[in-house]
């Protein structure tokens, strides 16, 4: 049975759940209501999932493991679908940012890249395809053995609030190519885009059985990390759940890849230009607001030129539009919700309390709606200030002076998390010679983020295993050994 295709005007109006391939009303009968951060007003609801609900997704997932027709395909025919997805959500490019900036608050000029990011994730799956073998023979000491790749079982994929595309992407495009049945808990926050991407899912031929969507709230869905049908469990968050999803699996030996939190600091060198070097900041401490995993938000400037940094940054801070996330020039828009604003402005406060400068920001933007929080850079921070140790995730940035680069690693290093980290310079010698000292899984130079289509995952408390990459879709696989003697006949 198939949904029909939303339009603009119902797209955040959804009465069905994608489970198993198949739209069927919610178990629940409950709803979320979707609340666009900008103008805070309910703008539609889609059916909350329930632990019945949970139920009926992983018995799907079971039955596919055994008796599927994407498991009778090669890679490259599994991968030519996915090619297929990655069609249809650059087709779908203006819904995907109409959810991006109605639903989550995220400005126009950052989310017409989404569905380009996320179908990148996909189309390089097809090319990954073609590298994979499904058995090979190999001979050694008088016998032979069959080395079998063979899909390790159902994946439970937990994707977070402020990336549910382009994650959910990440984790379903190995899965789906190592043959693995996928359950995605979606976010309660802004969970409409996931729709749209089961639309596309089951157009590209994706067969029943092999994915279902799930949005529901903590507990609703049970402790379906805990449960035993699953064969891995892939999860972006938090650490504080990260470590709880763990236990929960650590019960049943479920494999985890876990992508946490991160407290990324970002070092100029010398020989930058403050001026220049300020405007770099933007995308790689405040996209999304902050609401960015790998986000800059520790900034170390060398102590000679202090003051033309701080200059320099408050300067960009303060001049940074504040406002419609749909207006094109906007550049920081709202935080998710009112509870994350809160959130957010308890870090400020903590910093003030604990003895640190406000450079600029601090404050909610003199707007009549929004979940907004200015820009806030802060500074004469210690290591044991809260806004220095814990995640912000939001635009809150502190600026911190080193005298040499080995106490800039040190600062750097110096934090139980170790997701990403940026080096700023013109001189690129310099910057590799760095970037091997620093404690982070993802080193950036001149840049911020990760590559979604290479390994990438965190060193410390930021995560467990490594998503992205050909890596992501063997660590999906089990390797199976049939031996026999040589002087059998195959």
């Amino acid at each position: 049975m198939t949904q029909n295709i939303a339009t603009s005007n119902d797209i955040f109006t959804r009465t069905e759940l994608f489970i198993g391939g198949r739209w069927t009303s919610s178990a629940s009968r409950g709803a979320i209501e979707i609340v666009n951060p900008y103008t805070e007003k309910v703008i539609g609801t889609v059916p909350e999932a329930n632990t019945a609900d949970t139920d009926a997704a992983i018995a799907a997932a079971v039955a596919a493991v055994h008796n599927n027709p994407w498991q009778k395909m090669s890679f490259v025919e599994r991968g030519a679908v996915l090619g297929k997805v990655a069609e249809g959500l650059v087709a779908r490019s203006d819904q995907v940012l109409t959810t991006y900036t109605q639903d989550f608050g995220g400005v126009r000029a950052f989310g017409t890249f989404i569905a380009a990011q996320a179908a990148q994730v996909f189309a390089e799956h097809t090319k990954f395809a073609e590298q994979l073998v499904a058995e090979e023979w190999r001979e050694n000491g008088g016998e032979r053995n069959l080395i079998r790749r063979e899909p390790v079982g159902p994946v439970l994929a937990i994707v977070p609030w402020n990336a549910p595309l382009v994650l959910a992407a990440v984790k379903l495009a190995p899965a789906l190519l190592a043959g693995c049945p996928v359950v995605v808990k979606a976010p309660t926050e802004d969970p409409t885009v996931t729709f749209i991407l089961a639309e596309v899912l089951a157009e590209a031929g994706v067969p029943e059985g092999m994915v279902s969507i799930l949005p529901g709230r903590r507990g609703s869905l049970g402790d379906i990390a805990g449960r035993p049908e699953f064969a891995h469990v892939a999860f972006t968050g938090s650490t504080a759940s990260g470590r709880t999803i763990m236990h929960s699996a650590a019960d049943n030996i479920t494999d985890v890849t876990l992508e946490l939190g991160g407290k990324s600091a970002a070092i100029f060198l010398e020989d930058l230009d403050p001026a220049q070097g300020a405007q770099l900041v933007v995308a790689g401490s405040l996209a999304q607001s902050g609401q960015v995993c790998t986000t800059y938000s520790r900034l170390l400037v060398p102590a000679t030129r202090k003051d033309e940094w701080i200059g320099a940054l408050v300067a960009t801070f303060q001049a940074l539009p504040i406002g419609d996330p749909d207006h094109p020039d906007t550049v920081i828009g709202p935080l998710v919700n009112a509870g994350h604003r809160a959130t957010v402005e308890g870090f400020i406060d903590s910093a003030r309390s604990e003895g640190a400068t406000i450079l600029t920001g601090g404050k909610r933007p003199d707007l009549p709606h929004g979940y907004f929080v200015e820009p806030t850079l802060i500074t004469d921070v210690t290591p044991d200030m809260r806004i220095v140790r814990e995640e912000v995730f939001g635009p809150v940035i502190t600026v911190q002076t080193y005298t040499d680069l080995d106490e800039a690693v040190a600062i750097a290093n110096q934090t139980e998390f170790g997701l990403a980290a940026g080096i700023f310079t013109t001189d690129t010698e310099a910057a590799m010679k760095l970037a091997p000292r620093l404690e982070a899984g993802n080193v950036a130079i001149n840049n911020f983020g990760a590559c979604l289509v290479q390994p990438f995952g965190g060193y410390k408390k930021s995560g467990l295993g490594r998503e992205g990459g050909i890596e992501n879709v063997e660590h999906l696989l089990a390797f199976k050994q049939v031996r026999m003697p040589m002087e059998l006949p195959l």
